[in-house]
């Protein structure tokens, strides 16, 4: 290599060595670190244990992480399909010419800026079954209580509804952005052709949104995979483990039960399913996205 062009490799890695260093600090010896720890018996205090892959057939081998597994992909499979389409529906709803659409924009984006924490708190309020809000209005239409996050499938459905309304509002704001890039001459040509809106939306708009599309519904599978502030704020997990996910039982392990080997293991496994998935996400939206494959 010349010299020249070694001083144009030189200077971007020289402004990009802090960054680089703080991402090997923080991410890439953290992550390094868990799959060592993931093989070996470590209680925190104490030395570790090799172990092989003991840690991971004892999870596979627990029912607890099955149920968790279980509850996780269910979670993804779907809030992210209901919440992509939310989305999609208010960002071609918002992007029409309607009276005060920056204020209901702002409105569905609110939660978004929220805590978790605070939006679980306040969702539990809302289901509790002694003074919840829910609750009184069944009551006021002649409807028995319910006991909403102390009954398996409610519990994990009251979880799912609260964290599709606090999140679809970010999708909405990235498909309100992939509208904006739709040159209007395509739509005038497509008028001139005789086209409803009907068909402009399914053959204009919605397969120039694909890359739009794989962008948030990328984002979206990774971001249910490591759901946990809700769950853990509103149900702990229970009823006994119906609620339990992944990062809820990873954290359990860890700092619960102070297994932290196998909670390296979880974590891994978490790594491998959502890359997994992201995969299979990119392999089946690309191609209609006209990028390369």
């Amino acid at each position: 290599m010349s010299r020249r062009r070694r001083r144009q490799w030189a200077v971007p890695l020289l402004f990009l060595a802090p960054s680089l260093a703080v991402m090997a600090l923080f991410s890439f010896y953290p992550m390094l670190h868990a799959i060592g720890m993931s093989f070996h018996r470590w209680r925190i205090l104490g030395d570790a244990q090799f172990l092989g892959f003991d840690n991971y057939t004892m999870l596979l081998q627990s029912n607890q992480f099955w149920v968790a597994l279980r509850n996780t992909l269910l979670f993804g499979l779907i809030t992210v399909p209901v919440g992509v389409v939310l989305a999609l529906g208010s960002a071609l709803l918002l992007n029409m010419p309607l009276r005060a659409r920056g204020f209901f924009r702002g409105v569905i984006f609110f939660p978004v800026t929220v805590s978790m924490v605070v939006i679980a708190l306040i969702w539990s309020w809302m289901f509790s079954e002694n003074y919840g809000i829910v609750n009184s209005a069944l009551e006021a239409v002649g409807i028995e209580p319910q006991n909403w996050l102390a009954e398996p499938t409610r519990a994990l459905a009251v979880i799912m509804v609260m964290s599709i309304w606090k999140g679809f509002g970010y999708g909405m704001v990235i498909y309100l952005a992939g509208l904006q890039t739709i040159p209007e001459t395509v739509y005038e040509a497509a008028r001139l052709d005789g086209a409803s809106r009907r068909q402009m939306l399914w053959h204009i708009t919605i397969p120039l949104l694909n890359p739009t599309t794989l962008f948030v519904t990328v984002i979206s599978f990774i971001g249910s995979f490591q759901v946990f502030d809700q769950v853990y704020v509103m149900t702990e997990g229970g009823p006994g483990y119906s609620t339990s996910v992944l990062v809820h039982l990873i954290y359990e392990l860890a700092y619960v039960r102070f297994r932290m080997g196998v909670a390296c293991a979880a974590a891994i496994i978490l790594l491998l399913i959502t890359v997994a998935f992201t995969l299979i996400q990119i392999r089946f939206i690309r191609p209609q996205t006209g990028e390369g494959s």
